[in-house]
């Protein structure tokens, strides 16, 4: 809720002439934020899955050799490993977060690319309609 106040959007007698620039770089400025968590999240995610998936499937391919030696006590936790395996992959298959993850540090990318060209020269409308259109193609692109 005060996200929406603030930069003086609120119209009232105290919107100076900047009223409505401010606006729209105080939203610019919370969709950058926005974008940049889930940049992070969906890196994270992706690497964290993999990483597990790498070896917890090692661990299931390798019960048998694992049971004569050190590593036995991993020969019990094989039926879990599998579930893990296949819950992780289907998950995988359905989230997408690398797919994510790209998309959001490309669009997080053409944002900071906007943010600069909106502080040396564009004007409020021309930000305004590539702040929409980088929204738009964002929203097709990363969120489904």
């Amino acid at each position: 809720m005060s996200e929406r106040t603030t930069g003086g959007t609120g119209g009232g007698a105290g919107a100076g002439a900047n009223g409505p620039r401010e606006g729209l770089s105080a939203e610019i400025d919370r969709e950058m934020r926005r974008w940049r968590v889930a940049t992070f999240n969906y890196g994270v995610t992706y690497y964290l899955s993999r990483i597990l998936l790498i070896v917890a499937s090692a661990v299931v391919a390798a019960d048998q050799n694992l049971a004569d030696g050190k590593g036995g006590f991993l020969v019990e936790w094989v039926p879990v490993l599998a579930l893990v395996v296949a819950v992780l992959t289907a998950l995988d298959t359905w989230l997408k977060p690398q797919q994510k993850w790209q998309g959001f540090m490309e669009s997080r990318d053409s944002l900071a690319d906007l943010i600069i060209r909106g502080r040396h020269g564009l004007t409020a409308e021309e930000l305004r309609e590539e702040f929409t259109a980088l929204r738009r193609r964002h929203r097709e692109k990363n969120i489904f």
